[in-house]
């Protein structure tokens, strides 16, 4: 679907701009190297590998997060 040719997105285009140049402003201050996140769930994996986006990009995966994860949701939502 494409926009009407009368309507002017100028002034969106210019808060995008700025937003995008703000973002890259804080991203200059983050250093992403060391952190971890829960290793994934095998079919989550599977499918990113399908999807041909396996790349883990900047978290270094732990399973022992994933576990305390797993373990934390069996409690706090019990069936």
């Amino acid at each position: 679907m494409s926009a009407p040719d009368d309507l002017d997105l100028t002034e969106l285009r210019r808060t995008w701009d700025a937003r995008r140049r703000a973002m890259r402003e804080i991203l200059k201050r983050i250093d992403p190297r060391g952190m971890t996140r829960p290793a994934r769930d095998p079919s989550e994996r599977e499918w990113l590998e399908r999807e041909g986006r396996e790349g883990g990009g900047w978290f270094v995966e732990d399973e022992a997060c994933a576990k305390a994860a797993r373990e934390y949701y069996e409690r706090r939502y019990q069936r």
